[in-house]
């Protein structure tokens, strides 16, 4: 009687089946996103990034060429968002001065609540690798995604400069000064968990204040 030969089983692949081209994108940028911040962005290869998302380094090539594209992407889904934040806040009824109290407070409340994100776009992203000049004058359908957060900011405190929560302040110049105020905020509250901070939420709040008062304090010239 002869004898049959069992063969090996092969093993399992690790790699993923294959999904819709959106859902694969979402994996490589989700793998990346926390390559980058484990490894650091430089340490970080695209062979890693296909191993961690479960695919061949060919497959992350056919969605991104470079593992700069993903950060591009991170940064782009990042300033959506704020965008995003920003219409949220200005949607709300209420007088110009809760509006205005909630677009400060929409920034610092994204990068708060997603600091891998902030992190990715404002200290690492694109613009931190090769600055990119901006041009805001040009429409804003043409403006990256980066400038667009940020001319959509501008335009909608200038939706609010009547009412004088900004003084006499040009609306380019007030965004200006939020977003270095809001972008410190961020910064100090997610990085330095170290140190003994009172409640953010206080803190947030009274820096809120602060920032508000004072733009819509009259202003003293010359000196």
């Amino acid at each position: 009687m002869e004898k049959k030969v069992r063969r090996p089983v092969a093993a399992r692949s690790r790699r993923k089946p294959k999904g819709s081209g959106q859902e694969r994108r979402e994996e490589i940028i989700a793998a990346a996103k926390d390559l980058f911040m484990t490894e650091g962005f430089t340490k970080v290869t695209t062979r890693a990034i296909a191993e961690k998302a479960g695919l061949s380094q060919t497959g992350v090539y056919l969605y991104f060429p470079a593992k700069e594209d993903i950060l591009k992407a991170i940064a782009d889904k990042t300033h959506d968002a704020i965008s995003a934040a920003f219409d949220r806040a200005l949607a709300k009824p209420g007088s110009p001065r809760e509006t205005f109290r909630r677009l400060i407070h929409a920034y610092i409340d994204y990068g708060l609540s997603h600091p891998a994100e902030y992190h990715l776009t404002f200290t690492v992203g694109p613009d931190a690798l090769t600055p990119i000049g901006k041009v805001f004058s040009r429409p804003l359908e043409e403006q990256a995604a980066g400038a667009r957060s940020f001319v959509r900011f501008r335009d909608l405190l200038a939706k609010l400069a009547p009412a004088g929560v900004m003084g006499d302040l040009d609306p380019m110049f007030a965004a200006q000064i939020l977003w270095l105020v809001g972008h410190g905020a961020v910064s100090l509250l997610s990085t330095r968990s170290h140190f003994p901070w009172a409640d953010k939420d206080t803190l947030v709040a009274t820096l809120e204040d602060v920032v508000i008062k004072g733009l819509a304090a009259p202003k003293i010239r010359g000196g």
